[in-house]
Formats: C-alpha cells, structure tokens, sequence
C-alpha cells in the first residue's frame, strides 16, 4: 500500500524539488496535481504548454531516477464549471490530464463528475450528462489504460454559502455512477473530507462502494463547516471508522492525501518536517489497515 500525497507544493518549491523533499518525508509515491487554478482548461507548469507530451517524457525520467513513483493524478476541474462536451476546450483538457498522466506512470486519474447546475434540481440530467462524459473518455481511458475516478463532491447554497450536497455525494448514487458504463476503467476516489462535510457516514460509503468500486482515496480533515483540507486528526473527521470500514472491506489501493492547505502557514524551512508528519500518518493508516484486515481474515 503506497502512501502518498498531492504535488500542491510544486508551485512553491519546483517540480523536482519538491518531489525530492516527499521522498525524503518517507513518501513512497506521489499524487501528481494538473489543475492548476488558474482557468478550467490549463494544466499546472511544467504541463501547460503544446509540448506537454515531451515534458511529460522528461518529468518521468526524472521520477523513475528518484524512485518516487506517480500513483494517481488529478485532472483539470473544467466538468466542475459547465458542459466539458466531446469537442469542447474542457474535454479536451481532460484528456490532455489523462495522457500526462498516463506518460507519468499513475495508475488512476480523479476527473470530476460534471456538477455545473444546482444538483437538487438537476439529479437526473447531471447522471445523464455524466454517462455521457465518462462514456466518451473512456476509449481515452483503454487505449492510455488508466482508471479514471469519478468523486463524491458538494456545492454551496446560493442562500447562505453553506456546503450541501452535490454528484456522488450519497452512498447509492455513487455506487450509480461507478457502474453506469460498465467498465473497469471507471471506479471511485473517495473523498473522505467532502463525506463528513455532506453528511454521508464513512462507513457507509466505504462498504457501499466495497473493495471492487473503491480505487482510490483523497484524505484530508474538515471542520464540516469548511473543505478545509488539512491534516488529520486536527479538526473533525473520525478517521478511526475510515480505518475499520477500509479494513473490512480488504481495501487494496493507497493513502493519497489531498491535504495541501496544512503546509501553508508554515516557512519553506518546516514544511519538510510537516511532510514527515504527514507521511508518518499515512504510514499509520496503512499499518492499522493492513493490521484490522488480517485480523478479520483470520477470524473468519
């Protein structure tokens, strides 16, 4: 079981070395961040460019010299602000964050389920909308033979900001949209902080999906007011039913955090000591993982 993080810091450190402090931190791979923020359709540097097929290549070089592998990656957020149909500049970013991603050695790659209306009121043409999506991705996905993840996601209410449901938020409809193409290049990232901010309980998503659907994990801790993204055990996820649920299910993908926003109140010169803490946990989780599932063999 890898554990790994999010590449947030390579703004702030460099590709490179950046991933020389994760392996340092006692990371055993690496979760390559492509969206970059700054619109729906541009990948993060050294991605976004017409060449970032050859910076791919180069890039690969460099991580298979450190022996930090990439094991999942997360494309552009371009199905989170419209229709990202065949044809359109959203899709096609999609698919240029798969080919990276695929040059990068990761196994799987996050891409959004489309949530641009208001999901109350949208639940059936968003499901509809999103077979249509992965559908057409999904020849992209065999020929790069990379899973793509769809995630559990939320929205604000227009009326107050708070945070409510959106696509694959509930256990069931996520469940849904797993196998709705019928396809093992379509499985689930479980976001175990957007669980606790929409009300779903953990285990209940967790031995809903089962070990089939399940792929990946983005791990973070919430306040469950805010997707505040940060390290667990400091606010208010029970990452102890994460443990159980994942166990019991024989979870066999890594711990990926998706918890950038603990590193940013600290100087360059601390963030590796976070890192380290960060990695330390990971490695807990894969412990108690590994621990609570053979005991549960064992007992049966």
């Amino acid at each position: 079981m890898l554990v790994s993080t999010s590449t947030s810091n390579n703004n702030r450190f460099g590709f490179e070395d950046n991933l020389k402090m994760l392996k340092a931190a006692g990371f055993t791979a690496f979760d390559l961040t492509l969206c970059s923020g700054k619109d729906a359709v541009t990948l993060t540097p050294p991605f976004d460019g017409e060449d970032y097929i050859e910076k791919a290549k180069e890039c690969r070089k460099f991580v298979d010299g450190l022996g930090l592998p990439c094991n999942q990656a997360h494309a552009v957020f371009s199905s989170d602000v419209g229709a990202a149909k065949k044809g359109t500049a959203m899709f096609e970013a999609t698919v240029r964050s798969m080919e990276v991603a695929s040059i990068m050695g990761a196994k799987s790659v996050v891409i959004h389920p489309m949530q641009y209306l208001p999901y109350m009121q949208n639940v059936e043409f968003l499901k509809q909308e999103n077979l249509e999506f992965y559908t057409d991705l999904l020849p992209y996905a065999e020929k790069l033979d990379i899973i793509m993840l769809t995630e559990n996601m939320w929205q604000c209410n227009p009326n107050n900001g708070h945070i409510i449901q959106s696509t694959c938020a509930e256990a069931k409809e996520f469940a849904e949209y797993v196998d709705m193409i019928g396809s093992p290049y379509l499985k689930a990232c479980l976001d175990i902080g957007h669980t606790c901010l929409t009300g779903e309980s953990i285990a209940n998503m967790i031995k809903t999906l089962g070990k089939d659907r399940l792929f990946g994990l983005h791990i973070h801790d919430v306040d469950a007011i805010n997707d505040s993204h940060t390290l667990p055990y400091t606010l208010k996820v029970d990452f102890a039913e994460m443990i159980d649920a994942l166990a019991e299910i024989g979870y066999e993908g890594d711990i990926t955090f998706e918890a950038e926003n603990f590193f940013r109140p600290f100087p360059d010169a601390l963030v590796p000591s976070a890192a380290k803490l960060m990695a330390d946990i990971g490695h807990y989780f894969a412990s108690e993982i590994g621990k609570k599932s053979l005991l549960k063999n064992s007992a049966e």
